[in-house]
């Protein structure tokens, strides 16, 4: 049996691994989208979709810069 360790935890499945790393960096994304539209001035929502930001043109393009570093 071969045993992955990712986090501190432990997975012998390379499915749960998969969907561990999965959640992670969905989360980091949302986190880094959220930060990136809050210091613009934007406002974000959460959807089925995904993440939702919404604004003004000239926030939105400090929005895009922000997030593209």
């Amino acid at each position: 049996m071969i045993r992955f360790k990712y986090k501190g935890r432990s997975f012998s499945s390379a499915q749960s691994l998969a969907s561990a790393v999965q959640r992670d960096l969905q989360s980091a994304y949302e986190q880094r989208v959220r930060q990136a539209a809050g210091a613009s001035g934007l406002s974000v929502r959460k959807t089925t979709g995904g993440v939702e930001v919404s604004g003004n043109a000239a926030n939105m393009e400090r929005f895009y810069n922000r997030l593209g570093r």
